[in-house]
């Protein structure tokens, strides 16, 4: 005979009868270390409001019950009853509820214990919903007993055992909204659905499923252990907070006896209703006349008693003083200390109330901004007028808060009341969230918070508080912003994850009972542990949806493990880490090395917790900012870099890079990964920009060097291939060696560029070699990282503006934008024509500090820009309520006279009425004040507060002249409305520090004067006509204008060709479109050009030049679309006996696709001119010679937008997804359309290139033409001009849904020949139905989503259609879709993943074994180790599997993902699709086959959504080893049904 133990650890241990001692012995143990494991839990759970609420149903058999109520009795047996201990109450349900007893009916343990004992077996079918509506209205009240309001635990414990016949997830939802937690212990239910629909989250402490009614013993020791925790953990979290209060006297003026006495008086009032004492509320008293006075400090007594004898005995007041002494430095360095009794580092609030005359009121309170920075609260009573009091807030907005009363008893409650700050404060949740906040709607953020020793459960407290505020600016929701919590100290502790909670209010309920522990601080570990754990997708993170990741670390001093290496990996994940250091951080470096880069943006550092609520609204913000700037500014800030950089044609640029042996492997990668995104910003080629690679250590290699690879496939695969040689750091040596390679070079005015990466302090020196390259004209760039000394690098430099510092090779991306722009700046500025003003708030919020700053901004600005009459002109504005014209903008010519201007500013100090300001800087770009309408002007609004006033339509009105707005947001300026004053996003910068903008802004001015840069690809082809009395003058005016168009173009064979014609009564070529591939040689030859004598033929040398753009004279074939433009100049009409030739000749340019643009001078027709052209922009008509210079920018911007590049070589499927609703006017529509007809212009279109479809949708989508209709883009425009608009309402997921039919083989789509697949959406406003589920399954089929939104301002709903920031663009009205078309078609464009998908697996796999429970041991072992022989062959066969399906040559490529799905519906273990890894498959058996998994709707269910969230390849199949089906067969076919339309190939049970 044998006996096994069931539920314990050991569950597979037997035991014979003669073993009976040792079995005895383990029950002995294991009873009473229960018993005392439950009471050690328990005491310091000393007070609670607890309900049962336990099923009686007949799912609980009579003899089930009594061992319910056994469970019942041992859980109260554990606590401590009592009126002002743990109440318990207890309701019974089935059809429905009984009231059994209330929270304060019985109030000893054994009157509980008894009614326990008599709790009769009533039958029934199961209401669960119905019981916690009962508990809700009827026992968690004041009335029952409830004591919530005193912040007392509030718990219910539900225990049933069959599902509910009705609804129970808004009955139990209401409760946990209430902050009731509740526990729910499920015994005998497969399904726990619905007990997760009860219980509180996670489900790990609040949820506890088990098998059978024998089960309850264990149960009872966990549930009792985790709930006696969170009772500790609250009562600790609401603990009574006590105030260390400072009262401060300025007797400076001579004070009247009777004011003396009234002041004393009050005091003593204020002392008489607080609990004074050590351990509570310390009081210190002081005087200050010029200098300060201690009457005694906050530890000199001990009680109220000795305090008020003081106050009444013993003050003398001192007078006027001849000192001037700082009030708040006094207090600082007298009370604000440890050794005077403040518990300031405690975490205990500090408040200081001021009594002062009104006379020396304003100087005291200026300064008290010192204290508040510290986390000190200050309130200022006046002691002329004691019926004003006034408190200093920490509100954002820094206005005084004044309080009118009638008596100075009024006043005295205020400050008593301020001075007991009470929990339902400090747990308040702050109404005032950072407007960005509200387009802030999608991002995974984990916060990682720090509970060693050090830190204290008062400073915990503050720490709750504001995370509370913080998570409470956020949109939480499972499809927008999710939120995880670690805490940790000698270990991680996860406490929720990103999937966890599915809104806001439980993720607040759980945040004010947040557990406190102590401990050791372990920062290295803990962040490692979130880059394992948190920030994966079992744990909720959406990633791989392109959703953006963010950690804030917030920590306390010294980690007792390294944490740069972990912070390192964490980031390179392309986590953006903010840290939040306080007290004994004294390096900020130390936080800059976990935080991103730049530190200016992502570290805080605080000397105190207290500091903590200062900095909840910026910390808010930034987050906010990150999460919205990533989405809609940074991808735009990257196109206009590589647009701004279009300038620099030609350079030579070297990279000088460290690879010595102090830099890991992972780092060099960096390096390499840096270098090649650095070169895909420039134009690369052998007559442009060139680049070469020389790595060193202790001796330097050359790598690449230049102009050995000039093609950017090549170049950037050598790069990759660079292998890291070791060795010293020899920096001066390597500098010395660049001389040579860059004399070889060599090319006349070309620009030559040195950019060094090094991680460390050069072993020899390195001025004289810097200081030779510099002469020698090279510009040096250098790049410290880690321990790279600074002297140096500025040595290396030769100046700090082209010196860059990182602490880490990850942190090299962030500053890829920096340098390059710095690159691309060089003069950039110079002979810049601009009119810029500066509208700056001067209000009263902000400080004078914070004023100068902008000062100094605007001085930095200037001195950066090219100021003068003719040049750059500045004005300036200030505004308040009141608006102040500083200077027009021609009223100073030299940047001195400006700078002086601008230093003697006053500041304003009223309100903020930025819309009024707007109203009134709008003239100043008008010729009355100096304006200069003709060319680019900037308005660039400086503020930091909410507009009192409205300010959408007073911008407009300026951004409708054609003005750019810049808004520069200094923290407390409201998102919304500034981006209403830009009308985009990217045009508002956030940084705290404005030195960092202007070069951003003056980059963008400089370099982006035009919409469009440089012609790109283009056959042009100039046809010239100078009369026979023309002069050599005027002819080279002629050719002036066609060297114009030249120095705009990116001269090349596969970039901009030229040819020149010169006509008379024949026409004569100059020179053919191949004749020339440099732009000065094609200069030379225009400049030696002549003019031909005799009579104007101009259409018989139009027909000429037609013929001249045929590929036997270099002309590109029509096949290629490579944009073809002839320009016309002529100053005469053509002979009259040419004139009826001159339609035939137009018609055969039209139909040959070749853009005509005109020039007319002097005596030209105007009216033959517009017959050729057929468009007044492409006609151009001057007087005389000499005004041609005035077109020559207009003419070279039709150019240059005509000749942007074609994907001539590119096949792809293109469907339109157009919004047709009654929001979209018929003019917008149309616009619309001929935006669709532009993008078409751009591609080849034909049977074997790019096929084009449209659907249109508003309330239903409707089929305009399919991908395999029309091979013709001349047919395909004609079609979409017919499209009539629909007018309904917008349903974009249904168009979503709709589209992906298009792209079926059926037809037309060819994805499966590898084709590229691409949807163009364009919506002008929300949809009124869900887009996630269509756009997600159009990506998982390879379909490149691209999003358009008109008129709509940081909509995340464009980033869950697109997948991908990169694909988001958003205009602000119709019109301006034209500005989008070029970066949308080179996003089509660009060569993507091919589309071989087919030849992708992508194989689940899962083992049911849900009898485990009944097996032997041995069986257990015996299944395992067949699973561990028989599955990775299996697996390792399938990998192997045979190409039968794919194109030739593409192998099969099988991915395997392992899951382990347990009872209590958790994944236990969740790999993704990863290629075949014998170490995963261990990993994998070793999970599943300690645990029971059960194939049945859950499991489906739960499989499904990692499932696809995780695959991307077209075969999808899972397959499940079953020992037999655990639901019901139509449960099971209705969830496959389920897993079949949402695109599983197969789904196999063996």
């Amino acid at each position: 005979m044998s006996l096994r133990t069931i539920g314990g650890e050991n569950k597979g241990e037997i035991f014979k009868m003669d073993d009976w001692k040792s079995l005895l012995v383990l029950l002995f143990v294991s009873t009473f270390g229960t018993l005392d494991a439950q009471q050690t839990a328990c005491t310091k759970a000393t007070m609670a409001d607890v309900v049962f609420i336990v099923d009686t149903s007949t799912s609980i058999t009579q003899e089930n019950f009594q061992k319910v109520k056994n469970f019942l009795s041992s859980l109260v047996s554990s606590l401590d009853i009592g009126l002002d201990a743990v109440r318990v109450g207890l309701v019974q349900y089935s059809d429905k509820a009984y009231q059994v007893f209330l929270l304060n009916q019985y109030l000893l343990k054994n009157g509980v214990l008894e009614q326990i004992g008599n709790l009769p077996y009533r039958g029934g079918e199961t209401y669960t919903g119905r019981a916690l509506d009962f508990v809700s209205t009827k026992y968690f009240t004041e009335s029952a007993g409830s004591r919530a309001k005193g912040y007392v635990p509030q718990l219910a414990i539900l225990i049933t055992s069959g599902e509910s016949s009705d609804e129970v997830e808004q009955p139990a939802k209401k409760l946990r909204y209430r902050g009731i937690s509740i526990y729910v212990v499920g015994i005998g239910i497969q399904n726990t659905t619905e007990l997760q629909q009860i219980a509180s989250k996670p489900s790990r402490k609040y949820l506890y499923s088990i098998g059978s009614f024998d089960d309850l013993p264990d149960v009872s020791t966990r549930l009792l252990q985790n709930f006696c925790i969170a009772i500790e953990n609250q009562i600790q979290a609401f603990a009574k907070q006590y105030a260390d209060v400072i009262f401060l006297i300025d007797s400076t003026e001579n004070m009247k006896p009777s004011t003396s006495e009234r002041i004393k008086h009050f005091i003593s009032q204020v002392v008489r209703q607080l609990d004074v004492g050590l351990n509570k509320h310390r009081i210190g008293l002081a005087q200050f006349s010029g200098i300060g006075k201690v009457e005694f400090l906050l530890n000199t007594y001990e009680n109220k008693e000795e305090v008020l004898d003081h106050i009444q005995r013993s003050i003398a007041f001192t007078g006027d003083s001849l000192h001037n002494e700082s009030v708040m430095e006094f207090l600082k360095e007298t009370f604000l200390m440890n050794g005077a009794g403040s518990r300031l580092s405690e975490g205990t609030p500090q408040v200081v109330v001021i009594f002062t005359s009104s006379g020396s009121r304003n100087g005291i309170m200026e300064e008290a901004w010192m204290l508040e920075e510290m986390g000190v609260k200050v309130t200022s009573v006046d002691v002329e007028y004691f019926d004003v009091v006034e408190v200093l807030g920490q509100v954002p907005s820094k206005v005084d808060q004044i309080y009118e009363v009638e008596s100075t008893d009024l006043v005295q409650q205020n400050i008593v009341s301020n001075i007991e700050t009470s929990l339902q404060k400090l747990y308040d949740l702050d109404s005032s969230v950072p407007a960005v906040c509200s387009s802030a709607t999608v991002a995974d953020i984990v916060f990682l918070v720090d509970e060693s020793s050090k830190i204290g459960s008062k400073n915990f407290q503050l720490i709750r508080a504001f995370l509370l505020k913080v998570v409470n600016a956020l949109d939480i929701a499972p499809s927008n912003v999710r939120v995880g919590l670690v805490l940790y100290s000698n270990e991680p502790r996860l406490e929720f994850t990103l999937d966890t909670f599915k809104d806001k209010l439980e993720i607040l309920n759980y945040l004010k009972n947040l557990p406190y522990r102590g401990g050791e601080a372990y920062t290295g570990l803990a962040i490692e542990f979130l880059r394992n754990k948190v920030f994966t997708q079992e744990a909720g993170s959406r990633k791989k949806q392109g959703v953006q990741q963010i950690a804030v670390v917030i920590t306390d001093g010294q980690s007792l493990d390294d944490y740069t290496e972990p912070a390192s990996k964490l980031r390179r994940e392309s986590i953006t880490v903010y840290a939040v250091g306080i007290k004994n951080i004294t390096e900020g470096s130390k936080l800059d090395k976990i935080a991103t880069y730049p530190p200016r943006n992502h570290v805080t550092t605080l000397k105190f917790f207290l500091q903590l609520s200062n900095i909840a609204w910026k910390i808010k913000k930034q987050l906010c900012n990150e999460i919205v700037t990533k989405t809609f500014v940074v991808p735009l800030r990257s196109q206009s870099l590589k647009k701004g950089c279009v300038d620099i044609e030609e350079a030579d640029i070297y990279f000088l890079i460290d690879g010595s042996g102090s830099i890991y492997p992972s780092d060099f990668k960096d390096m390499k990964t840096f270098m090649n995104e650095v070169i895909r910003i420039f134009q690369l080629g052998a007559n442009n920009v060139r680049f070469g690679v020389v790595q060193y250590a202790s001796e330097s290699k050359t790598e690449i060097i230049i102009g050995q690879h000039n093609q950017m496939m090549r170049l950037t695969e050598a790069i990759e291939n660079i292998d890291q040689i070791g060795g010293g750091t020899r920096t001066g040596n390597a500098l010395s060696s660049m001389k040579t390679l860059f004399k070889m070079a060599y090319r006349e005015n070309v620009p030559q560029i040195l950019i060094v990466i090094t991680d460390g302090k050069s072993e020899d020196g390195v001025n004289q070699a810097a200081r030779d390259l510099r002469q020698q004209g090279i510009n040096i760039y250098a790049i410290g990282i880690k321990d790279a000394v600074q002297q140096e690098l500025e040595e290396i430099a030769g100046t700090k503006n082209k010196m860059f510092f990182v602490n880490d090779f990850d942190s090299l991306k962030h500053i890829k934008r920096e340098i390059v722009q710095e690159v691309c700046s060089t003069n950039v500025c110079k002979n810049v024509r601009a009119d810029i003003i500066f509208l700056v708030d001067s209000s009263n919020s902000i400080r004078p500090t914070e004023f100068q700053k902008i000062k100094d901004f605007m001085q930095s600005f200037v001195i950066k820009a090219d100021v003068g009459l003719d040049n750059i002109r500045i004005g300036l504005i200030q505004f308040s309520s009141e608006i102040r014209e500083e200077f027009q903008l021609d009223r100073y010519n030299t940047i001195a006279d400006v700078q002086r201007a601008i230093q003697e500013i006053q500041q304003i100090k009223l309100g903020t009425l930025t819309g009024k300001a707007l109203t009134f800087a709008a003239s100043y770009f008008d010729p009355p004040r100096g304006g200069r309408p003709e060319l680019k002007q900037y308005l660039i609004v400086i503020t930091d507060g909410e507009a009192q006033d409205s300010v959408k339509n007073p911008a407009r009105a300026i951004r409708d002249k054609g003005i750019t707005i810049y808004a520069i947001n200094l923290l407390q300026a409201n998102n919304s409305q500034l981006v209403e004053i830009t009308g985009t996003q990217d045009k508002v910068f956030f940084e705290s520090e404005m030195n960092f903008l202007e070069k951003q802004i003056l980059f963008e001015i400089c370099n982006l004067q035009k919409s469009c840069k440089r012609a790109e690809a283009a056959d042009i082809m100039f046809v010239v006509h100078g009369s026979s009395g023309v002069t050599d003058l005027q002819f080279k005016n002629m050719l002036r204008l066609v060297e114009a168009v030249v120095n705009n173009s990116v001269v090349g064979k596969d970039k901009v060709q030229f040819g020149v014609l010169v006509y008379s009564s024949n026409p004569e070529v100059q020179f053919s479109l191949n004749s020339y591939a440099s732009k000065s040689l094609i200069r030379e030859a225009v400049f030696s050009l002549k003019p031909l004598s005799g009579q104007p033929f101009t259409a018989r040398a139009l027909s000429f030049a037609r013929q001249r753009f045929d590929v036997n004279y270099g002309g590109r074939a029509s096949s290629l679309a490579v944009t073809r433009i002839l320009v016309l100049i002529t100053d005469e009409p053509t002979e009259p006996s040419d004139r009826d030739n001159l339609p035939m000749a137009i018609r055969a340019l039209k139909e040959d696709k070749i853009v005509l643009i005109t020039v007319g001078v002097s005596k030209a027709s105007r009216e033959e001119l517009e017959e050729i052209t057929e468009d007044q922009e492409r006609l151009f008509f001057v007087q005389s010679y000499d005004a041609l210079e005035n077109i020559h920018e207009n003419l070279t911007q039709i150019v240059c937008e005509k000749s942007q590049p074609v994907c001539s070589s590119h096949v792809a499927d293109l469907i339109f997804l157009i919004d047709g609703s009654e929001s979209i006017s018929e003019s917008s529509f149309s616009i619309m359309k001929t935006f669709m007809k532009d993008v078409v212009d751009n591609f080849v279109i034909s049977r074997d290139k790019v096929h084009v479809g449209v659907v249109q949708y508003s309330q239903e989508p409707q089929k305009e033409f399919y991908l395999n209709e029309f091979y013709s883009d001349t047919i395909i425009k004609e079609q979409i001009s017919r499209i009539e608009q629909l007018k309904s309402s917008t349903f974009t997921g249904k168009g979503l849904k709709f589209a992906q039919t298009l792209f079926e083989p059926a037809n037309g789509g060819r994805k499966y020949q590898g084709v590229s697949q691409n949807l163009v959406v364009i919506t002008d406003g929300y949809s009124a139905d869900k887009v996630d589920d269509a756009a997600m399954a159009l990506r998982r089929n390879g379909i490149h989503v691209f999003a358009v939104g008109v008129g709509i301002v940081n909509s995340f709903e464009l980033f869950r259609i697109a997948g991908d920031a990169k694909r988001v663009f958003t205009v602000e009205n119709f019109d301006a879709l034209k500005t989008i078309k070029s970066t949308i078609t080179s996003e089509i464009c660009e060569p993507k993943d091919s589309a071989n998908q087919g030849c992708d697996i992508d194989l689940a796999i899962a083992v049911d074994i849900s009898r485990r429970m009944h097996m032997q041991s041995a069986s257990s072992l015996l299944l395992k180790q067949k699973l561990q022989m028989f599955l990775p062959r299996l697996l390792f066969q399938m990998k192997s599997l045979p190409n039968i399906s794919c194109s030739a040559g593409s192998p099969v490529n099988v991915r395997f993902k392992f899951q382990v799905f347990s009872q209590t519906k958790e994944f236990l273990f969740n790999s993704d699709f990863e290629d075949y890894n014998e170490e995963i498959i261990r990993k994998f058996l070793d999970t599943q086959t300690v645990v029971d998994t059960y194939l049945n709707v859950d499991f489906l269910q739960a499989v499904q959504e990692k499932f696809f969230s995780a695959t991307s390849a077209k075969v999808k199949v899972l397959l499940v080893f079953s020992d037999g089906l655990d639901d019901s067969l139509e449960e099971l076919r209705k969830a496959a049904t389920a897993f079949r339309l949402k695109g599983i190939t197969a789904l196999m049970s063996v």
